[in-house]
């Protein structure tokens, strides 16, 4: 009953989400703020729509104290006090007449007087009617007053509201101005008023006060006209947005030409030399400029924009170091000062990028800064003699800014790749690769040397650094174009910036690598390092490259020291890669990188050798459960090279081997012999025979022969063998079967070798007299396994089909498809109870006894006592269980459940039989009601898909609701 629960929550769920649903639609951009958004570039919104966010939620009473001046009226409730000879305390509403009624008082005329004018009223009347008697006055509760709210409303309608309401909180409660509703020309008509007021709630938003702020009197109206005609402003303003035009008898009230529009925008974010220009639709639709100035505004028109533009002020005397130092900003501009005298070693983070610095100067034509490639190891020694100049910036760059360009987003767009707009979209750095690229296809990052150094390099997914994020994000096509690209022998390979030539031997190592020769590189170059040493890879200390030297290097010296092997290392097997003189290219072969670390193997490295260890994990991938993380010709070699371990070890599974190794190297990698295992029997599978028959056996291949010594054997194990370790005894199989319920003897039962239901039932002593046969729930745990598979298919059928859905033109709602994924998460947590429709009659498998299902060990039988109930569940008014009558039909139980609600989908009703068995109701075009309803059925009304109807995933939702439902109906008869 646990998952239907969940079922109806969710459905209800959605059901509530419906109203957020709505509020986010009315929230959404209007068509004038769609059209003036793609004129101006940015987003624009109308100026005061934000005044009804979260707009017709309903207000509760008027909280807080109520001053002397405020005026009474028929509805207000009052409450007196009266201590001294005469001592009560009463009640007392002023009523439709406007007079305050109170027991031994003249009436008072209360309705429109202050409260202070009645309450020195009634003391005067108390005082004269009673002696020595004081009188104490206060306001009980508020009068509601009644407002028809009409036109441009979310909720036209009347509107009941407090006494101190306005007709701002009229049109709240009326959920707000839609977006294309006026907030200047809205009228209000007093009761009896013929002419109206006019209500401009820019008055209220700009200035604070205005009609919009003044009291409503009871049966007033207030009506929304359409928006009427607008212009917006964009740009450089302190609050861009759409405005609308005054109209009628509000005219002259502004905005009226660009200035207006300008000081309504709260003015330029800072003052400059004025670049506005006005764009202003013709008749026939074209847009054409206006030349705008300060000291000639323009007279505003319907569907005028403005982009305001305001050029900043240029600060003389200074000079900004940026970047990777412990105290960026400006400095003083001193006589004779170099870019030199800006940095020392103490002000820059250990991992500064000293190859290279960039100096953005300040052109004499204005627009954007020149940038330079400068050598920050020359400026920290003083050998660099530039003399700085006003408005200076010199950035300097960290490993952070450096790695990034080998991130895999630099090298994707470098080879040629389609960008990912969201890394476009958050990496302004990116953005301006991709521009420049595009705009200069032929040029040197698009198509030199740097561009084919690219292609086959995967860099890591590497995060922005901040100093691509904003303004300098050109400073990323400008490192690029001064780097050498490094591509082989290094660990780290990539695009390196450079501020000029640089030997070979100094810049392999930051890229991990080892080169000792004198060459030299530039940028613009593509170097490798191979040649010049060892690459070690893999999980080891410390990969990287190593030496050969004079006296050579060893493959056991290589792995060990920094190069020794991490315990999640493979020791079985890894790669040596060695260039082959006689083809372009190199020859693999493999070795046991635990022989090496043992003694009992070694071999001389030569320059350029590839050594690669590989993971536990990489190599016993198991086929289809994850990607397979090696290259498919390598797994294609070690595929070739397989022992199989079977039996009493802790890791059973096919292990790659570099060739012949020890027994106990094998199985100290399987981690052992299990507890239960004999380590004494060990049965050997030797290899087939060469594809030409090589070898001592025939044709047919060796029989399976027993080691002898057991596991302390010294024998050497061939690839292609197989390997088992005997087991001490056989593993016990759970033969039980559990029966529970209505039987004589219930129990758990050890299973005889071909034992049916009915044998079961006789050896309990057979059936109570309350048993109910026709609602047994028979469960099975290769049922129960084959259920939840289903249900984790149909999740992740849903979520393949949410994937289409979301990567569309148009994407669902976000409630929507949150409810979704709720969906699928259930259905992926949900536990399947494994149930069998079978017949448990004792007389009726007597006569048919093919229907006697023949048992399995952990079965579980449970007969209940004959229910009186029929179970009505799902969209239905009053979902109950009911009085079974054996005269009733279905549809009179769901009469009786108070009928079908409007979200039931009445062509998928169906009945859950007490054995589990389900049936429709109807059924298409053959339309046929349930013969009999049985003593603990269930009809099941499940609920319209229409809420999923966005995308086409009804009729999975449809079954799966019915499933999940179908399970919840059996758990629920084995609780009862």
């Amino acid at each position: 009953m646990v998952y239907l629960i969940r079922i109806l929550s969710l459905l209800f769920a959605l059901c509530l989400a419906l109203p957020v649903v709505a509020d986010a639609v009315a929230q959404t951009p209007g068509r004038v703020e769609r059209l003036f958004s793609d004129r101006a570039g940015q987003e624009l919104r109308l100026f005061g729509r934000d005044l009804f966010a979260g707009a017709g939620v309903a207000e509760g009473p008027a909280l807080g104290s109520v001053g002397d001046d405020y005026r009474l009226g028929p509805g207000d409730e009052l409450s007196l006090l009266l201590r001294g000879q005469a001592a009560r305390s009463n009640r007392y509403r002023i009523g439709a007449d406007g007079l305050l009624l109170i027991d031994d008082l003249r009436p008072i005329a209360a309705a429109g007087r202050t409260l202070a004018e009645v309450r020195a009223e009634l003391e005067a009347a108390v005082a004269a009617t009673h002696v020595q008697t004081q009188a104490f006055l206060s306001l009980l509760s508020m009068r509601r007053v009644g407002v028809l709210v009409l036109g441009q409303v979310a909720k036209p309608g009347r509107v009941s509201l407090p006494a101190f309401a306005t007709p701002l909180d009229a049109l709240l409660a009326a959920g707000g101005v839609l977006p294309d509703g006026s907030l200047r020309s809205i009228r209000l008509i007093r009761p009896g008023g013929a002419e109206g007021v006019a209500v401009d709630l820019y008055d209220l938003l700009t200035r604070g006060e205005g009609a919009a702020a003044d009291l409503l009197p009871d049966g007033a109206r207030l009506i929304v006209p359409p928006l009427g005609p607008t212009v917006a402003v964009a740009g450089s303003v302190k609050r861009p947005g759409i405005y609308e035009l005054p109209a009628g008898v509000l005219a002259g009230t502004g905005p009226d030409d660009t200035a207006d529009l300008l000081a309504l925008a709260g003015g330029a974010l800072r003052p400059g030399r004025d670049r506005s220009s006005l764009l202003r639709l013709s008749p026939e639709g074209v847009e054409r400029p206006v030349p705008v100035s300060a000291e000639a505004p323009v007279p505003l028109r319907d569907g005028d924009l403005l982009i305001h533009a305001p050029e900043g002020g240029v600060r003389a005397g200074g000079i900004t170091l940026s970047g990777a130092v412990a105290e960026p900003g400006e400095r003083v501009l001193a006589e004779g000062m170099r870019l030199a005298d800006l940095v020392d070693h103490r002000m820059l983070p250990p991992d500064a990028w000293l190859p290279m610095a960039v100096l953005l100067r300040r052109t004499a034509a204005g627009g954007a800064p020149q940038m330079r490639a400068l050598d920050l190891s020359a400026l920290l020694a003083g050998r660099e003699a530039e003399p700085a100049r006003d408005g200076d910036r010199l950035v300097v760059l960290s490993a952070a800014d450096v790695g990034f360009l080998r991130g895999r987003s630099v090298l994707a767009l470098l080879s040629g790749q389609p960008a990912d707009p969201l890394h476009l979209e958050e990496c302004a750095g990116l953005a301006s690769l991709a521009a420049a690229l595009s705009a200069d296809p032929e040029g040197a990052l698009a198509a030199g040397p740097l561009a084919r150094g690219a292609i086959g390099v995967e860099g890591p997914p590497l995060p922005c650094p901040p100093l691509f994020q904003g303004a300098d994000g050109d400073l990323l096509p400008f490192l690029l174009h001064q780097s050498v690209f490094m591509r082989r022998g290094v660990l780290r390979p990539g695009p390196y910036p450079l501020a000029g030539p640089l030997a070979l031997s100094v810049l392999a190592p930051m890229a991990g690598g080892v080169f000792t020769g004198k060459a030299q590189v530039a940028p613009g170059q593509v170097a490798d390092a191979v040649g010049d040493g060892v690459l070690l890879s893999g999980p080891v200390r410390q990969p990287g490259l190593r030496p050969v030297g004079p006296e050579g290097l060893s493959l056991r010296a290589l792995l060990s020291g920094t190069g020794a092997p991490l315990p999640d290392a493979y020791g079985l097997a890894a790669l040596l890669e060695r260039a082959d003189a006689s083809a372009s290219g190199r020859r693999p072969s493999l070795f046991a990188p635990a022989e090496v670390v043992e003694g009992r193997f070694d071999l001389r490295l030569r320059d350029g050798d590839r050594v690669t260890l590989f993971l536990r994990e990489e190599v016993m991938v198991v086929a289809g459960e994850r990607p397979d993380p090696l290259d498919p010709a390598l797994r294609t070699l070690l595929a070739e090279r397989m022992v199989a371990l079977r039996g009493g070890v802790v890791r059973p599974g096919e292990y790659p081997v570099a060739g012949p190794l020890p027994l106990s190297l094998l199985l100290r990698a399987a981690g052992g012999v299990k507890p239960d295992g004999d380590p004494a029997r060990l049965e050997l599978l030797p290899p087939p025979p060469g594809p030409r028959g090589e070898g001592d056996g025939d044709a047919r291949g060796a029989a399976p022969r027993e080691i002898a010594g057991g596991v302390a054997a010294t024998e050497m194990i061939q690839p292609g063998a197989a390997l088992r370790v005997a087991l001490r005894q056989r593993p016990q199989e759970r033969r039980g079967v559990l029966l529970a319920g209505e039987v004589a003897e219930p129990g758990t039962y050890d299973m005889a070798p071909g034992e049916t239901l009915s044998m079961l039932l006789r050896r309990a002593g057979g059936l109570t007299e309350e048993a109910y046969p026709a609602g047994v729930i028979f469960t099975r745990e290769s049922a129960r396994l084959a259920e939840e598979e289903g249900l984790r298919r149909n999740a992740r059928e849903l979520d393949r089909q949410l994937s289409q859905m979301l990567g569309g033109k148009n994407p669902p709602d976000p409630a929507r498809v949150e409810l979704v994924r709720q969906l699928a998460a259930d259905l992926r947590g949900a536990t399947a109870l494994g149930r069998i429709t079978v017949e448990a009659n004792p007389d009726v498998l007597g006569e048919r006894p093919e229907l006697d299902i023949p048992l399995q060990p952990g079965d579980r039988v449970h007969i209940p006592k004959r229910p009186l109930t029929v179970t009505v569940s799902g969209e239905v008014l009053a979902p109950a269980s009911l009085l079974f009558d054996p005269e009733k039909e279905a549809q009179d139980y769901l009469r009786e459940a108070g009928g079908l609600t409007r979200f039931a989908d009445d062509d998928r009703i169906f009945v859950i039989q007490p054995n589990g068995a389900a049936q429709p109701l109807e059924s298409g075009w053959l339309d046929h009601e349930v013969a009999a309803v049985l003593p603990g059925s269930m009809i099941v009304v499940p609920r319209d898909a229409e809420p999923f109807e966005w995308l086409p995933l009804t009729q999975s939702i449809t079954t799966i609701l019915s499933q999940i439902a179908f399970s919840a109906a059996a758990i629920a008869a084995i609780s009862d």
